[in-house]
């Protein structure tokens, strides 16, 4: 008989054109909304922001546009951003963007009642995906995600990832009064990304469904929409980078990214997640889903020895052939399977290839936090590091 917890508050809109329901979404929990982005500046994405800006207009939110996000967000950013909620007095948040801008979000709305924070503790505390935390914050100040990657599943998680520049750090939080009230997801949003990022982000989504497959707390549910965001990404994402203004490709990958991010949220990811923020800890350039696939390889020579059920069921998403085989003999063929996948969405790069310099590579491999890490033995873990960083 199984027992497992499952838990997914965030309200839903799924579809191409669903942006346009936004202003009606925003007001129901109030008439000043900060909108929360990257830089206005970007050419590629103002039009975006003032469409969004235009539809809560028409609702009668008045808006508060806080455009200082920054990849890997930090701190002080967020700190920035509560001192502008204080100030202007905002009701609601609006986030719109990829994680960074949904994890810096999610922050703003967890610790801008909290006053002054000690971010160490709340780095030492907010460790447990699956706790349930005393809010910080006495009033509650909702969130609404619009998401425009097909990738992370910050819209639809607990999680966020903050750097501590200070101590030359990223750091994973988790607090289960950080999910977003409501997401809008819409593959129109997703039409102009670049083949780099969607084969960045698509990646990233797919770590995510299968490190959450592999943890013991998985359950039947989040392996079920895990598997089946896996097989979508194996299938789209490929095909998505020689045509990527495909809108049918876009929908698929956009659902795979949404039960990629249910799964996660309620299995959480395992050994590659925080040795990519080790990584991305020292050299904060290199893309997050990126790391990961640089990792995955060597990850998963030493992981289909580990699980090799779980390993086998994956690597037949990958070749079918593999139904007729038994499962070890399935389960070692995914590396390679992971190899010439990773070819194919032009990610097969090593750390040395990514221009980290050997000194970052070592210390990354001195950082503390292997100390603690339960996934695997130190020793593995730094392993995986070092064979990644020149194939």
């Amino acid at each position: 008989m199984e027992r497992f917890n499952f838990y997914q508050p965030t309200r839903v809109h799924f579809g191409a054109g669903r942006l346009s329901e936004v202003g009606d979404i925003v007001k129901k929990y109030g008439a000043k909304c900060m909108l929360v982005t990257t830089t206005n500046a970007e050419e590629v994405l103002r039009p975006l922001y003032d469409r969004v800006k235009g539809i809560l207009a028409e609702a009668g939110v008045e808006v508060v546009h806080f455009d200082k996000v920054v990849p890997n967000p930090t701190i002080t950013g967020i700190e920035e951003a509560i001192r502008l909620v204080h100030q202007e007095q905002i009701q609601v948040v609006l986030a719109v963007g990829g994680g960074s801008s949904i994890d810096t979000a999610k922050s703003i709305c967890l610790f801008h009642g909290a006053g002054t924070v000690d971010w160490q503790q709340v780095f030492s505390t907010y460790t447990d995906p699956f706790a349930e935390y005393e809010s910080p914050s006495a009033d509650s100040l909702p969130l609404i995600a619009v998401p425009t990657t097909a990738g992370t599943g910050s819209e639809l998680t607990q999680a966020m990832v903050i750097s501590d520049q200070e101590h030359n750090d990223k750091e994973c939080i988790f607090h289960d009064k950080a999910f977003a009230k409501e997401a809008v997801i819409d593959p129109e949003l997703m039409r102009t990304l670049p083949p780099r990022m969607t084969a960045i982000t698509g990646f990233d989504a797919f770590t995510h469904s299968f490190e959450s497959y592999l943890r013991d707390c998985a359950s039947p549910y989040t392996k079920m929409i895990g598997l089946k965001s896996m097989s979508l990404i194996i299938d789209t994402l490929p095909k998505l980078l020689q045509d990527t203004a495909n809108m049918e490709l876009r929908d698929r990958m956009a659902q795979a990214a949404m039960f990629s991010g249910i799964s996660l949220g309620n299995a959480a990811a395992c050994l590659p997640h925080p040795i990519s923020e080790i990584v991305g800890g020292v050299a904060p350039r290199l893309a997050h889903g990126q790391c990961l696939a640089t990792l995955y390889p060597q990850f998963l020579r030493w992981e289909c020895q580990e699980h090799v059920e779980k390993c086998a069921d994956v690597a037949r998403l990958f070749d079918t052939a593999l139904n007729t085989v038994p499962d070890h003999e399935a389960a070692e063929k995914l590396p390679d399977l992971m190899v010439e996948f990773l070819k194919s969405i032009n990610l097969y790069k090593s750390f040395e290839e990514l221009g980290l310099t050997e000194e970052e590579l070592r210390e990354a491999e001195a950082c503390p936090v292997f100390n603690f890490l339960p996934f695997a033995p130190k020793e593995v873990m730094v392993g995986i590091l070092h064979d990644s960083y020149r194939f």
